[in-house]
């Protein structure tokens, strides 16, 4: 197999992509060990010295020396890792205080620390789980095998074993340890069976498979890498430089899982299955609009299932999970969906009902398969009536301020001599006035409004604060430079560090990503990114707006756009619009996106042309 570039490039990135971590199987649990640096036996980390307690174990199970385990385990792998697995197995012999990962199928990803996880998106797939997607796929149509390329320690491979004893299984996992830890799971579960059709390569799961099985797999089943371009923009353009192909499904943002998807696709047979467990944003994001367009052309949805994270993984509280299947060809079963709010109960055990999914919902724009008939109707009635919103009111984000803080890495590089506290605001008080030390600069201060306080239908004049900011937004005049001195000074190495600042594109002492000045004191809608439920407010205090809101103000022609405002907050605010951007819009979990091109699309109804210069009233 040929991994060596993408290997390169995707082990840059922070999460699973580069180890294959972010898509592991096991079991969530509390009170993980960190995994350690280090090869060989002297500084195996925690998961070779628990596979090796596991090898030993295995021995006693099977009735054989540990050597001969790992000797079947090396067959089964393709793939770097057997002499550390060996010097690991024979540094262990005797040891005291051996890591233990809890017995075969328990709690691999005990051996990452909570924090390590959610900070690299790392999200095992829980047994059950693994159960219940295995259970939605039909009846395999085909004798190929079936393939997890992002295997991690074999949970959905398990699982398929266990409602298909016999069939060949091929697991691609980056980890040369939890590749082993993958095999030994399989081999374990198939004790007294043949071990011939297990097989675990170690490498890209981007890359066509030895012997290339490109389109004779019966099935994939994948909990695949979960690594947003936000952050990692140059890693994942590496990923498309090494598989060109995959850029058939590059959108202007793409995740990692969206070539995921489309790999797996690219493996099963006609009549083939997929089987994946995602977060569900991928059915209405923009970024994958390329990705929905490819998968209609080449095969159809059967099933969709929603569970709440909470359900499945320990992070990532209040959004979803999506378990869904894909067949390559026409579908051979009526597409359908359902929600559950538990994942505990085995498939077909307290499930809810499953409901038929409309044809019209798995084209267009978005994929909504949950809207009915009556959804579908009612909303083509408002497009016809109504006029986009993005028509009407131009909006932009909030200040971005996440740069203008104190981080871990800042006091890593500089110490933390001045005092800083990780996540310590530079620019901004929440004080109910702004401090004292900041009076030689009022001239530069300016209220600040915060997503988490505001009330919807609320007019903000002034007399509710949120925030104070030092709204520094280009070059200050000589007469405050040194009071800036003095209230920046002790952050100057953090806002020096700036690339921005470095190649001499801003001050120092400049806010990293202002708005526009004038924008910001005009009046103004404002309304939470993501909130459950519609929540605009209009401020006429000319506050500064955070980040986490977005700002709607009225075009240039409007003469009176205080009415104006005020009559769109009352439409916005309204149960019509709220069902329209449940139906049509995007949603993170329970919350509802007030941003970009839901917000825009956004049918206004009852709109009067003409009316522009005076305001207009809801028909």
């Amino acid at each position: 197999m040929q991994v060596g570039a993408a290997n390169d490039a995707v082990d840059r990135l922070p999460c699973s992509i580069g180890k294959g971590r972010a898509s592991r199987q096991g079991r969530a649990v509390k009170g993980e060990k960190k995994v350690g640096e280090g090869s060989g036996p002297k500084g195996a980390s925690s998961l070779w010295r628990a596979l090796a307690a596991e090898v030993r174990a295995a021995a006693r199970r099977w009735g054989v020396g540990a050597s001969v385990v790992v000797a079947a385990i090396e067959e089964v792998v393709e793939g770097e890792g057997a002499a550390e697995l060996r010097a690991t197995v024979e540094a262990e012999v005797g040891r005291r205080g051996a890591v233990h990962a809890g017995g075969p199928g328990e709690a691999w990803d005990g051996l990452l620390s909570h924090a390590q996880r959610r900070a690299h998106g790392v999200h095992f797939t829980p047994e059950a789980v693994a159960r219940r997607l295995i259970g939605h796929l039909d009846e395999l149509a085909t004798p190929g095998p079936i393939v997890d390329p992002a295997c991690g320690a074999g949970a959905l491979l398990l699982a398929a074993d266990q409602r298909w004893p016999g069939r060949a299984l091929v697991g691609v996992e980056r980890d040369p340890a939890l590749a082993r830890v993958a095999a030994l799971r399989l081999l374990d579960a198939r004790r007294g069976r043949a071990h011939d059709g297990v097989r675990i390569v170690t490498g890209d799961g981007l890359a066509r498979l030895p012997e290339d099985l490109d389109g004779e797999v019966a099935a994939v089943v994948m909990n695949p890498p979960y690594v947003p371009e936000k952050g990692h923009g140059e890693a994942l353009a590496e990923v498309l430089r090494t598989h060109p192909r995959l850029n058939e499904v590059r959108g202007a943002r793409a995740d990692l899982l969206y070539f995921f998807l489309a790999r797996s696709v690219e493996m099963v047979a006609a009549g083939g299955q997929c089987a994946w467990l995602t977060p569900p944003h991928w059915l209405r994001a923009d970024g994958a609009a390329r990705l929905r367009d490819w998968l209609q052309a080449r095969g159809a949805m059967e099933r969709f299932e929603w569970l709440p994270t909470s359900a499945v993984f320990d992070a990532a509280p209040g959004q979803d999970v999506l378990l869904s299947i894909f067949r390559r060809g026409p579908a051979q079963r009526m597409p359908q969906w359902r929600a559950e709010t538990t994942a505990a109960a085995e498939v077909g055990e307290g499930a809810g009902t499953w409901q038929r999914v409309h044809p019209s919902t798995l084209s267009g724009t978005r994929w909504n398969p949950r809207a009915d008939d009556d959804d579908l109707s009612w909303g083509a009635r408002r497009r016809a009536a109504g006029r986009p919103l993005g028509e009407l009111l131009r909006d932009f984000q909030g200040v971005v301020s996440g740069a203008d803080r104190v981080t871990r890495r800042h006091i890593t590089l500089f110490g933390d001599q001045e005092g800083w506290e990780v996540g310590a605001p530079i620019f901004l008080s929440e004080g109910a006035a702004p401090p004292h030390h900041w009076e030689p600069l009022l001239a530069y201060v300016r209220p600040v409004l915060r997503s988490g306080r505001l009330e919807a239908g609320k007019v903000y004049e002034g007399q509710e604060v949120h925030a104070w900011m030092l709204y520094l937004d280009g070059e200050v005049d000589a007469a405050h430079r040194s009071a800036v001195m003095e209230v920046l000074g002790p952050f100057r190495r953090i806002l020096e560090a700036r690339r921005e600042v470095r190649t001499g594109k801003m001050p120092w002492y400049r806010l990293h990503w202002p708005r526009d000045a004038s924008a910001m004191r005009a009046p103004k809608l404002v309304v939470p990114r993501r909130a459950r439920r519609p929540c605009f407010a209009l401020d006429l205090s000319g506050a500064v707006v955070s980040s986490d809101c977005t700002c709607l103000v009225a075009p240039p022609e409007v003469e009176d756009p205080v009415s104006y405002l005020q009559t769109f907050m009352v439409e916005l605010n309204s149960a019509e619009v709220e069902r329209y951007l449940r139906i049509f819009g995007k949603q993170k979990g329970e919350l509802l996106e007030f941003y970009s091109s839901p917000l825009r699309e956004l049918p206004v109804v009852g709109w009067s042309p003409g009316i522009e210069a005076g305001g207009r009233q809801p028909g």
